[in-house]
């Protein structure tokens, strides 16, 4: 059985990872394409229960960089284990909103841990599951904070500082430029309307997937 494609979504609160992962299941399906759709940190039980302890600790200022990587990868191997391998070796396509890119660009670029420790955790945690491909929806701050507003869906991370947020766009661009992670990375306009970005999403997963899809054919 040929194993599933690893498709890793990625951006900044607001960038609307949720929304499009949503549509690009529902276009694989339209083509016969087994998904499953999750999330980072979470995804499974325990791991949703650090990611809450994550947040918790972090809106009280209580942890730094170093300890949300330890328990970013603590949750995260959980994931892999009990949701990512399973599927990729049933010849399920797994599409998720964030993963370990997402640790290098918060904790990494934006807060100033070690990119080379976060990259060498990685490569144990993952170990054979090491994602296929990057989606990256592409936002500047000014909209994301047009979208997000005051609601920010319990992430403390959605409340830091533009200065915070600048580094994180920064990274994020630096990282898809570089192919971060030994990742093919690919940037999508994440600016336009849902339909827009949709179908800059499509193109993408045309070139992972080598078929051809319509967004028209997702209600």
């Amino acid at each position: 059985m040929e194993r599933g494609r690893f498709i890793v979504f990625e951006g900044i609160g607001g960038s609307g990872k949720g929304t499009q992962i949503e549509i690009a299941g529902k276009l694989l399906e339209n083509k016969g394409f087994k998904v499953i759709t999750t999330r980072e940190p979470g995804g499974i039980e325990p791991a949703e229960k650090i990611r809450q302890l994550i947040f918790d600790l972090r809106g009280k200022e209580l942890i730094g960089a170093e300890g949300q990587m330890a328990l970013f990868f603590a949750a995260r191997k959980l994931w892999v284990d009990g949701v990512v391998g399973p599927n990729l070796e049933e010849g399920i396509n797994v599409l998720t909103d964030r993963c370990h890119t997402s640790t290098a660009a918060y904790q990494g670029y934006a807060e100033g841990g070690d990119l080379n420790k976060i990259l060498s955790i990685s490569e144990v945690v993952l170990g054979k599951y090491k994602p296929d491909a990057v989606i990256f929806l592409d936002i500047s701050y000014d909209t994301m904070a047009k979208r997000r507003g005051v609601n920010s869906d319990g992430d403390p991370f959605d409340l830091q500082p533009r200065e915070y947020v600048e580094r994180l766009i920064a990274g994020y661009r630096k990282m898809a430029r570089e192919n971060w992670g030994g990742m093919k990375w690919f940037v999508v306009d994440g600016e336009g309307t849902v339909d827009e970005v949709a179908r800059g999403v499509a193109k993408v997963l045309e070139q992972i997937f080598s078929v051809s899809l319509s967004t028209s054919d997702v209600d």
